[in-house]
């Protein structure tokens, strides 16, 4: 039997790190106060279906209603071989539609055969039909007092509100990666596995809260290790590279500035098969946890070992909190634009290069909160006599780069990246077009977009109002966007004719 089932808890007390939901319902049973229905939502492998027999359990127990079951009585032992007649294990995802929802709604109107209460448990409820979820509906909205219903999902967004306002709702949490990491030790050293605690922690690592798939995984390693010690080695070997190593090599080039070795960073992990948009995931999950780990360390106990934790909390003692939002921001985009369609490694090695060669953030934002914390610093230290100057020619500084005169190419195609991921944000079909677009020169207070034909140039100066309010929004500079055809790839002696995306995209926006 898979470890998973082995160990599958008995009793509340089995459950863990679902402490918030195991106290109410404990509350509920020895109070005598409970629902006709509940919804246990969560990510899977959180014990949502565990509770679930659990509660049964508890309420059909021979000494119960009760919140620890003895599990040797019957009644018990009949509903964990599966062969009760009163507690009904429903798989939504194959008994969806109405016909099957009809049939319960006929059964349940039976009292139960053999135990106190009839007990309907719903796995994957959000897999019901419309029409399935409407005739359940009036099941829950008029149950006999001998049944209860029990639901478990993924998903809860997916079920109708209505039948969401007829249950008691229970949100089953991630478990957190120490929590996992004590229970596979446990596991192990009862079954005589003999793990490392660096295999423990990858494990948990991609587990992503799920002590099931823990469970699952460190089963196929002990056979995959024929008797050896299992390491974090022995897991890349059995289940391929992760992710999380490439991407803490690329914080390493990242924060050593070093735009050679990010880029063969990536290289390496495209050489592994790492999906790249797996491993910008990876990455911007590493700077949010330096970012926590800067402002708080503590806030990461739920989500780290703790031995890495404490690494990440010194390695985030040397950076800026500014420096690790812009890297959030940045490769946050960057996903956006990998997921939107675009070449997933071309996206993460410009996101990569954008942030290594761009020292500081160019926008106005940016200079408004050096000038706050240069004069901040200078309160609390006590400024030099000159100080009152500094702060005058500061205060003069930054209106003034908020003129067009003030702003480079340089500044401009820097920023061009966030510009078109605002304008796209709010007209997508605009996307094809200015992926052709080039920032060619800034001209007085405009900046000139080189396009490839007509089309794509007519759409531009279409829409350049939205450009232009997306260019001042990063920017903090007023630019009036003007496009200039570069007809030199097409023939003199043929008509320009455009390429099937801008075409689509020119037709679209005349329909609109």
């Amino acid at each position: 039997m898979s470890l998973y089932r082995t160990w599958r808890p008995l009793t509340f007390a089995d459950l863990v790190g679902q402490d918030a939901v195991v106290r109410t319902l404990s509350a509920a049973i020895e109070s005598g106060k409970l629902a006709h229905a509940y919804l246990f939502s969560g990510p899977r492998g959180s014990g949502k279906t565990s509770a679930a027999k659990i509660l049964a359990r508890c309420v059909n127990c021979a000494l119960g209603p009760t919140v620890t079951p003895d599990n040797t009585c019957e009644n018990c032992v009949a509903m964990l071989a599966g062969t009760a007649l009163d507690v009904l294990e429903i798989d939504a995802a194959s008994n969806r539609g109405i016909d099957e929802i009809r049939r319960l709604r006929e059964a349940v109107k039976f009292a139960p055969a053999t135990m106190r209460m009839k007990i309907y448990i719903i796995d994957e409820a959000h897999m019901l039909t419309r029409e399935g979820a409407n005739a359940f509906l009036k099941t829950l909205e008029e149950p006999p007092a001998h049944a209860l219903f029990i639901l478990a999902t993924t998903e809860p967004e997916k079920l109708p509100v209505t039948i969401l306002s007829r249950c008691q709702r229970y949100a089953f949490r991630r478990i957190a990666v120490p929590v996992m990491i004590d229970r596979m030790r446990e596991i192990a050293g009862q079954e005589g596995i003999a793990v490392e605690e660096d295999a423990l922690a990858a494990i948990a690592y991609r587990a992503e809260g799920g002590l099931r798939d823990a469970l699952t995984m460190l089963e196929q390693l002990a056979a995959f290790s024929q008797g050896a010690p299992v390491d974090a080695a022995m897991l890349d070997l059995a289940f391929g590279s992760s992710g999380r190593s490439f991407a803490q090599a690329l914080i390493g080039a990242i924060v050593a500035r070093d735009p050679a070795e990010a880029l063969r960073a990536a290289e390496n992990a495209g050489d592994a098969g790492i999906d790249f948009q797996v491993l910008i995931r990876s990455l911007i999950a590493g700077f949010r946890n330096l970012l926590i780990a800067r402002i708080d360390p503590n806030l990461l106990a739920r989500d780290l070992a703790p031995d890495d934790a404490q690494r990440t909390a010194v390695a985030a003692q040397g950076l800026s909190q500014a420096m690790l939002v812009r890297a959030l921001r940045t490769f946050g985009e960057g996903l956006a634009l990998a997921r939107s369609g675009g070449n997933a490694r071309l996206e993460l090695e410009a996101a990569l290069l954008r942030f290594i060669l761009t020292p500081e953030d160019p926008s106005l934002d940016a200079l408004g909160t050096r000038v706050a914390t240069l004069e901040n610093a200078m309160a609390v230290s006590g400024p030099p006599l000159p100080a009152p100057a500094l702060r005058e020619s500061a205060a003069e500084a930054a209106p003034a780069a908020a003129h067009a005169e003030g702003v480079s190419l340089h500044q401009v195609r820097a920023a061009w990246q966030r510009v078109r991921t605002k304008v796209e944000s709010e007209r997508q079909p605009l996307r094809a077009v200015l992926s052709r677009a080039a920032v060619e020169s800034v001209e007085g207070s405009s900046v000139v977009l080189k396009l490839p034909s007509n089309w794509n140039a007519d759409l531009v100066r279409e829409h350049a109002k939205l450009i232009e309010a997306a260019i001042a929004e990063v920017l903090g500079v007023p630019l009036q966007v003007r496009a200039r055809v570069d007809a030199s790839g097409f023939s003199a002696a043929m008509p320009e004719a455009p390429d099937a995306d801008a075409l689509f995209d020119y037709a679209n926006e005349r329909i609109r």
